[in-house]
């Protein structure tokens, strides 16, 4: 498949000092590209439960936790303290054996933190899902992974019970987090268990089955269809702590994330290991909570989708709000173009802007750098090796687009009770195809060109949605753009914008095809129109989901 680069790579001249610094090879008879090799710095019988109890005591009066609606803020004790009365809870109250699978549909609130860390020390897996599903949506996922007990919000005890009883989920016990219900158990039974055992005494269980024990499922994106349940090791979560040891240690870190998507893990392991206040809010993203948080607590460091950066720019108190107290911003999940950056760095000027790629079936951090113009997703992090493959399965060398796949020291378990699923990406020499296009340059920097699935063909030629959204969000006034291909019987798929405005932008149609006309091949001209919408429809995590923007361009299309 031949795709239409962007950017003349041939002007990038391998450089051997970058290379000194990233420390990244090029095998060229493999074709394969391999990030640093570091040995590990956890020990074969941690788990993610004693390492990150053993970072919480190290400081224990330091402020781990911050809650922006319920004020309420905990130091490093007694998180810890919490986490363990929840795991002794667990296992000498309840007696609920290693393995166990342990639901959770839930906002961030103030015993979140406790309820992870303390089912990861008692042996236990996460089942997790965001409390905006349905109960479609939760009958999918907990029909799935079966969960024994399930934490919830109190706001949606209602569907979460319905969910559970059409599943045949009769007996599993259903505890409120928060906003807690006469007569339904809640979380503060555990809190209330008084453990005899001094916190720095503590010792977690040796785990079963070794650091390959499964510690959460978390869910795919779904923005191709139905989530799958993520098997996540104990392994691999650790494998992802180590990349952020060394994270510059920041004061404190805003992220909206739940724990139904890997980021609001990331979230809590790096405030954790890097001894930063993790700032958190009940409610989802909004910009105007946005702001007010990180002007009330000055925040230092973000991390989120492109699409909050994006939502921004479609309120009027962004002119208003101070953001120069954030230095940190880290920026991945989807598409990041760096002209959405160059926008939002007028209101964060002292920011340093930082992109990260990775997939949930990988866990670890994939590559990360700077958010740059040529919109790189950077270099391999360590122990990560990357081969590019063709249609028929071949690897290719460097500037040759094709499928990425991923491989790196650790056993993926698959998709929990969905082996079709996992044989499908997981191949037996360990790589999983990650359904990413992207390719190398020669100074060995990874490029994300689009989805597979994602690549249209307009009169035969190859044109991808992420390139044209590239230039289009250039445009002043553009505050977020997702396009799309509208079906055609003679040319196949014609392209079609949907796009966001500015607040108070007056950015038209015309103006946006006559940028279009001077900046876009003739085969990624805007045929299938343009269309204005206030928002689009995201998954929880914030991702766009492109299928469900196609149906309203063609609906709207049909109007016009």
């Amino acid at each position: 498949m031949r795709i239409t680069l962007r950017h003349k790579y041939d002007t990038f001249v391998y450089c051997k000092k970058q290379h000194q610094l990233t420390n990244m090879s090029f095998d060229e008879k493999s074709k394969i590209w391999r990030g640093p090799v570091r040995a590990s710095r956890f020990g074969p019988k941690d788990s993610v439960g004693t390492v990150l109890l053993k970072y919480l005591l190290e400081n224990p009066e330091h402020k781990a936790q911050i809650c922006f609606q319920s004020g309420i803020e905990l130091t490093n004790r007694q998180v810890a303290l919490f986490s363990i009365q929840i795991a002794e809870y667990f296992q000498k109250q309840l007696q609920i054996p290693q393995g166990t699978i342990i639901g959770l549909c839930a906002g961030n609130s103030d015993y979140v933190t406790p309820l992870f860390l303390g089912s990861l020390l008692a042996g236990l897996t996460l089942s997790t899902l965001d409390p905006s599903f349905g109960v479609n949506g939760i009958k999918h996922i907990y029909a799935i992974t079966r969960p024994r007990l399930m934490f919830c919000d109190g706001k949606i005890y209602t569907k979460m019970k319905q969910a559970l009883d059409e599943c045949d989920l009769h007996s599993t016990v259903i505890y409120t987090v928060r906003n807690h219900i006469e007569g339904v158990p809640s979380i503060e039974d555990f809190l209330k268990y008084t453990s005899q055992i001094n916190p720095s005494l503590y010792k977690a269980v040796n785990l079963q089955q070794g650091p390959n024990q499964v510690a959460a499922i978390l869910c795919s994106s779904g923005t191709t269809g139905l989530p799958k349940g993520v098997n996540m090791s104990h392994a691999a979560l650790l494998a992802l702590g180590e990349s952020m040891l060394n994270d510059k240690p920041c004061e404190n870190l805003l992220c909206f994330s739940s724990l139904y998507w890997l980021s609001g893990v990331i979230g809590i392991m790096r405030s954790i290991l890097t001894k930063t206040t993790y700032i958190i809010s009940e409610a989802p993203f909004c910009p105007e909570d946005f702001f007010a948080i990180v002007e009330r607590y000055r925040v230092a460091a973000v991390l989120g989708p492109p699409s909050h950066m994006a939502l921004c720019f479609t309120s009027n108190m962004l002119s208003e709000c101070d953001l120069s107290s954030i230095v940190d911003y880290a920026v991945g999940g989807s598409r990041v173009s760096y002209s959405l950056i160059e926008k939002f760095q007028k209101y964060a000027p002292n920011a340093t802007y930082k992109v990260a790629y990775g997939t949930s079936e990988v866990c670890v951090i994939v590559s990360s750098g700077m958010v740059e113009p040529t919109n790189s997703v950077g270099f391999l992090k360590a122990n990560v090796e990357v081969k590019i493959i063709n249609a028929h399965g071949e690897s290719m060398g460097p500037n040759e687009v094709g499928e990425i796949c991923i491989r790196t020291k650790l056993p993926w378990a698959g998709y929990f009770n969905n082996p079709k699923a996992t044989k499908a990406i997981y191949d037996d020499d360990l790589w999983i195809h990650s359904g990413d296009m992207g390719y190398f340059n020669n100074a060995m920097q990874l490029y994300i060109v689009d989805r597979k699935k994602d690549i249209l063909k307009y009169n035969n030629f190859h044109y991808t949605p992420s390139s044209i959204e590239r230039v289009l969000s250039q445009i002043p006034g553009v505050a977020d753009v997702c396009v799309v291909g509208i079906p055609d019987d003679c040319m196949g798929s014609l392209p079609a914008a949907a796009v966001i405005k500015c607040i108070n932008s007056d950015v038209n149609e015309l103006q946006i095809h006559e940028y279009a006309s001077e900046h876009l091949e003739h085969f990624e001209q805007l045929r299938g129109g343009i269309h204005f919408l206030e928002d689009f429809p995201r998954t929880v995590s914030g991702k766009t989901i492109r299928r469900e923007v196609a149906t309203i361009c063609e609906q709207l299309r049909k109007i016009k």
